[in-house]
């Protein structure tokens, strides 16, 4: 589909997030003041017309007990010509949930992020992964996890890869499992339908305006009626206990027949607001391979990420390493996996099989930053013209390409070289 999937994912923040939380009045679904006010300055994403419902057949968590249960969004990159945003990634500095849990014992929500999602599928490998920790219960709950100071993660704009216009190549993704201990009743909070009535919705098969978001008009009814950027009438639940039970599920929902007193049936969409702060970030749009590096003479690992498109016709991959600063590297590469630990005494790992290629021509310091990176953007190489160790090939679809840098390092025992980890890439049309 043209996106590189990143692998270097689940990043655990539980310890670093702060929950800010209040409550919604039964039978009112009636929202208090922002509690994200200080955060931002960003709204990024905004799905927040509460519909008055939530799932919760089957006990505690939503359909299925202890199920993930995924939705999507978009939030637009600078060459999104729906909704332009202003950049291309977003550090997010916190996450606004909802949910309702009559449980006597304490609730609690395991939150995970996928940049490139394709609506109504499963994956396995969320990029991101927060948790609550102990949150409220016997009621409903309107919580936010702060995530400054700290536990911020970067957001990939359009799905990671660019503005392509499609629902399928654009979208986040973002899941719900529930960690809690009560035995009562428990689901996220359904959000209204997008076909929504405001006079600033338009009317169609998917939002296109982004209302309540910095790039969007604010919503001519509520502050709080948002039916979030190209969010669809599914959601994919993952039952991790009855697996016939995983599926894409309809709630029934259709466009909002209450104007602005917010939509009056269920739908399928649950209720999330996301928040960014206007520093820059990367986010690794990349395969991790699954040999990593051993720590270098910093005490840190040397890492590598990829980014651009897996897209053969693009021709748009960029390979960036971080090492020490100031030392000399080279990218290698090849079509098939291997270990060879400690290669000639290196403090590291080649991760790489059969027929390795060196873009040792393009070998460069890493200066102050301790960065080395070749993109083809720049005309250094090509993925129609990739080193091998016999000459050069064109990559070709379905095929896949692993990379990893080579660099000088230091050890007790004098100069030595050492690796990065790898990732990889498997190419697309």
């Amino acid at each position: 589909m043209g996106r590189l999937q990143r692998r270097q994912r689940g990043r655990n923040v539980a310890a670093s997030v702060t929950v800010r939380y209040r409550r919604v009045a039964t039978g009112t679904w009636t929202r208090a003041a922002s509690a994200v006010a200080n955060f931002g300055p960003d709204t990024i994403y905004s799905n927040t017309a509460l519909s008055g419902y939530y799932p919760s057949a089957g006990g505690n968590g939503g359909f299925a007990p202890g199920s993930i249960n995924t939705d999507e969004g978009n939030v637009p990159s600078s060459m999104n010509t729906n909704n332009p945003g202003n950049r291309d990634e977003y550090n997010v500095n916190c996450v606004e949930i909802g949910y309702c849990d009559f449980s006597i014992a304490s609730s609690g929500w395991e939150i995970s992020f996928y940049t490139s999602y394709t609506p109504c599928t499963f994956d396995p490998t969320p990029d991101q992964t927060l948790n609550t920790g102990v949150a409220p219960s016997n009621g409903c709950w309107i919580i936010s996890l702060d995530l400054s100071g700290g536990a911020e993660f970067c957001l990939g704009a359009d799905g990671g890869d660019g503005f392509d216009d499609d629902q399928d190549l654009d979208t986040f993704g973002w899941s719900f499992r529930y960690t809690g201990a009560g035995a009562g009743l428990a689901g996220f909070m359904s959000a209204g339908d997008p076909l929504a009535t405001d006079p600033n919705w338009v009317t169609g098969i998917d939002p296109i305006d982004g209302t309540n978001t910095y790039f969007g008009p604010p919503s001519l009814c509520s502050p709080d009626l948002a039916s979030g950027l190209q969010t669809s009438d599914f959601w994919y639940l993952e039952d991790l206990v009855i697996t016939t039970n995983s599926n894409c599920y309809f709630f029934g929902g259709y466009s909002n027949n209450n104007g602005c007193g917010g939509p009056s049936t269920p739908y399928a969409s649950y209720y999330i607001e996301l928040q960014a702060d206007l520093a820059s970030c990367v986010a690794c749009f990349c395969g991790q391979a699954g040999c990593l590096s051993n720590p270098n003479s910093t005490g840190v690992n040397s890492t590598m990420v990829v980014t651009g498109s897996s897209s053969i016709a693009a021709d748009d991959v960029t390979l960036t390493a971080s090492i020490p600063a100031d030392s000399f590297g080279f990218f290698i590469t090849a079509q098939t996996q291997g270990f060879i630990p400690n290669p000639g005494g290196s403090e590291g790992n080649i991760c790489l099989g059969a027929n390795v290629g060196r873009f040792q021509s393009l070998a460069a310091d890493s200066g102050p930053a301790g960065i080395v990176e070749i993109s083809t953007s720049l005309g250094q190489w090509s993925v129609n013209s990739i080193p091998q160790a016999s000459g050069r090939y064109a990559a070709q679809v379905g095929g896949t390409a692993y990379f990893q840098c080579w660099h000088r390092d230091a050890s007790p025992s004098g100069p030595t070289s050492n690796f990065t980890d790898s990732t990889f890439i498997t190419w697309t049309p």
